[in-house]
């Protein structure tokens, strides 16, 4: 059985109150109080920095066939042992620190 279109006759409601009237726009457009002190601030500028991306340059190269598979293994280790995922990016990026002394 085929529904038939709802009746939107009663509909006095305008669109655009919704789109621009929503509860997340209002949220957003309060303003946000300033920091407390210099010292919050300071930190939070930090924690920030901590967190900020590394730019990344894509290298790619081949490896034995052993040497892969060991790497792998490896990474599947230490992500069972650690609890958190360890990439095998991860591990070449260690064992590169590592060997040319980077911090």
């Amino acid at each position: 059985m085929i529904k038939s279109k709802p009746d939107i006759k009663s509909f006095n409601k305008d669109p655009n109150d919704f789109l621009e009237g929503g509860e997340a726009d209002k949220a957003l457009s309060k303003p946000r109080p300033a920091p407390v002190s210099a010292a919050v601030e300071e930190t939070t500028s930090y924690v920030i920095e901590a967190f900020k991306p590394e730019p990344t340059v894509q290298k790619l190269f081949r490896l034995r066939w052993d040497i892969a598979n060991a790497l792998k293994l490896g990474a599947a280790q230490e992500s069972a042992k650690t609890g958190k995922r360890v990439t095998e990016t991860d591990i070449i990026q260690q064992l590169l620190k590592k060997h040319y002394n980077i911090k």
